[in-house]
């Protein structure tokens, strides 16, 4: 199932189909070798919380779904919600199941499926001549998540590595992860990816004071080098980001930031109007209805017909409170259980996920979705202090 993850990059289609696959094969395996669980439950609030979310997507689909312009959302939100399903039910079997696992064969893993995606990426830019690199989905934004939530586990890896040789691939990662995510021309991945890394050297429990400071210095003298070497694709975001600032300060929201302020105000107020949720039929009308009289907002109705651009609003458009509850209970219960395992990966990871659903929708997209259910999955399963290898190491005591 791991490598169904790194397939992602290259085929997104089979790589959901593997999952799938190995997701009823495991279910299967549960059934049979049931009586090897771990008792008491573990994770049963997360797996709560998953399968909640779950549910409210299908449920909300099959009562309201029907044949209109806006098919396209059902279907997202039907897909991810049959996903999130198996991830509830996968969750509740590996956090009870006994990991058997190699970490220097996961590390491996990570490294090489890591490099290997970003130098993909690298490969579209320079080869293909693409203005913003895609992978093999539809939007360059995506790529720049999947490349995210990737390159977190990389660099987990690397930083389990001790000596030169954790500098040297510390160097290497840095400047393949950011060169791939600065190649997206993703803002938001290009602005909080440095902070992820900063954040996930900061809690590793490999990683001491005096090391810290090296990495840290390490890191900024990387990311200063990128930020010349790119200065020109970088430059272009920045003048779009504040070409898109300065137009929406003058009542026009038909640019790419101007266009998510005017959706996160007209989708609250459409929530507002229905806090026990609606259809995609019937918020697309009240949209139309909040930006007929405020022209400010007129950006919002380019996206009645796919999402609000926020995970927080565009739940709360479409499916009221309940869908509000439903995503902070997910968030809550993987900082808990991130907190409790000690799991600065897991942690990272959901930072990651809520950092970018304020300005996108993760759970809308099949391939969003199935990247961050397989992570935490990994992050969940091989990573938690109590999954690793007893050693003199555990605890505070770091080399």
């Amino acid at each position: 199932m791991l490598g169904s993850q790194y397939y992602l990059v290259f085929d997104s289609v089979h790589a959901r189909k593997i999952f799938y696959a190995m997701g009823y094969l495991t279910i299967i395996l549960a059934i049979v070798f049931h009586s090897q669980f771990l008792r008491p439950f573990r994770n049963k609030s997360l797996t709560f919380s998953i399968l909640f979310l779950a549910l409210s997507f299908i449920v909300w689909a099959m009562f309201f779904k029907q044949e209109s312009p806006f098919h396209d959302v059902y279907n997202g939100y039907g897909t991810s919600g049959r996903i999130l399903l198996m991830f509830g039910i996968l969750t509740f079997i590996y956090s009870n199941a006994k990991p058997h696992s190699k970490p220097f064969l996961l590390d491996l893993v990570f490294i090489i499926g890591g490099l290997a995606a970003n130098l993909y990426a690298i490969y579209q830019y320079n080869q293909l001549h693409l203005a913003r690199i895609e992978l093999s989905f539809d939007r360059a934004t995506m790529a720049a998540y999947v490349l995210t939530v990737l390159d977190i586990l990389m660099l987990h890896a690397v930083l389990n590595h001790h000596g030169w040789k954790r500098y040297a691939l510390f160097v290497l990662a840095i400047c393949f992860s950011f060169s791939a995510i600065v190649f997206s021309g993703t803002r938001a991945a290009i602005i909080s990816y440095p902070v992820l890394c900063l954040v996930l050297s900061f809690t590793h429990r490999e990683v001491n004071k005096t090391h810290l400071i090296k990495l840290i210095g390490c890191f900024i003298a990387l990311c200063i080098a990128i930020g010349f070497i790119f200065k020109q694709p970088l430059q272009q975001r920045i003048n779009a980001l504040i070409y898109d600032i300065s137009v929406f300060q003058a009542q026009n929201s038909k640019t790419s930031v101007g266009a998510r302020f005017a959706m996160v105000d007209a989708g609250f107020q459409a929530g507002l109007q229905a806090p026990l949720g609606q259809s995609a039929e019937r918020r697309g009308s009240e949209i139309q209805e909040i930006t007929k009289k405020n022209v400010a907002l007129t950006g919002a109705d380019t996206f009645l017909n796919v999402h609000m651009h926020n995970e927080l609003i565009d739940n709360f458009s479409l499916r009221g409170v309940v869908g509000v509850i439903a995503v902070l209970m997910l968030y809550a219960s993987l900082i808990w259980c991130s907190w409790k395992n000690r799991n600065p990966a897991l942690f990272v990871i959901t930072l990651s996920m809520m950092i970018y659903g304020l300005s996108d929708v993760i759970f809308f997209s099949r391939e969003g979705t199935l990247t961050y259910v397989i992570s935490i999955l990994t992050a969940m399963t091989f990573l938690n202090i109590q999954s690793l290898p007893s050693s003199p190491l555990t605890g505070n005591d770091r080399r």
